[in-house]
């Protein structure tokens, strides 16, 4: 695995800010095969050594699937989520890249159901939505990634797209801080389901409460721990997990802990 691979692993990684078990799969594996090497740039070994203290958390001292597929707050193994299961989806008729990754763009998550043929959950919230930006990430073998920013604009406004940087500007509304993105993590293999797929927040995060939704999914809600007394109007972001048919999805946003659960309770399929 060359440098570039790495960086486009973590760039499609960390554009949540959230590690899991597959990048740190690879950051490990480029350690193994640059150890002895005068190359490997400032950028990777800080990764690598952050990863390395991820890995000494104890994962070790425990089995079973949870372990594998644990969600964790700077190192606080959170309460267990329904499981992840291997999911089949349909081939997407996309070129891969030189290294197997197949990243394909779009603006309307109601089209990804229909191209991957796989029933995902969907809100009546993100109806309407101009302003969406998404990205499908996969190896067409172990795992497959869905990455969609401002999902659900609420009272947001003012949107003004930064094509240097492939985003909006946005004025923050009165129930919404900021726009709510949703990520959707899907296992395509057994190898894949027997690794596991860990995610850790870390940093300025801290587990807020377990709970169940009103159509049954167990939710694990974590929250920032920016101390937003000095600023006017703070909301501090809030994180959503919870797994559907095998499926883990993640909501994340500014909003009202309320808003943010009536968010999940919206998510339902068919829509």
């Amino acid at each position: 695995m060359t440098n570039t691979t790495t960086k486009a692993i973590i760039d499609a990684e960390l554009n949540s800010l959230v590690f899991n078990e597959a990048l740190k799969s690879r950051v490990r594996n480029h350690v193994m095969q640059h150890s002895k090497s005068n190359v490997f740039p400032v950028f990777l070994r800080r990764v690598a050594a952050c990863f390395a203290i991820l890995m000494l958390c104890g994962t070790t001292v425990y089995a079973g699937y949870y372990i594998f597929n644990k969600i964790s707050v700077n190192d606080e193994v959170l309460p267990a989520l329904d499981e992840m299961e291997v999911v089949e989806v349909n081939r997407l008729n996309a070129k891969a890249d030189e290294y197997g990754v197949i990243k394909i763009n779009f603006n309307d998550y109601d089209d990804v159901s229909r191209i991957l043929g796989v029933n995902l959950l969907n809100t009546n919230l993100s109806n309407n939505n101009a302003y969406m930006l998404g990205n499908i990430t996969t190896n067409s073998k172990d795992y497959l990634m869905i990455q969609v920013d401002n999902y659900i604009l609420g009272d947001t406004s003012g949107y003004k797209y930064i094509p240097e940087e492939n985003r909006y500007e946005y004025t923050s509304g009165y129930e919404y801080a900021s726009p709510i993105s949703l990520s959707v993590d899907i296992i395509l293999s057994e190898d894949q389901k027997q690794n596991g797929w860990e995610t850790d927040y870390l940093g300025l995060y801290k587990f807020a409460e377990n709970y169940t939704s009103a159509q049954g999914y167990r939710v694990d809600l974590v929250e920032d721990t920016v101390d937003g007394n000095e600023i006017e109007n703070y909301v501090s972001e809030k994180c959503a997990v919870f797994v559907a048919d095998g499926i883990r999805y993640t909501l994340r946003g500014r909003v009202s802990t309320e808003e943010m659960k009536n968010i999940v309770d919206s998510m339902k399929y068919g829509i």
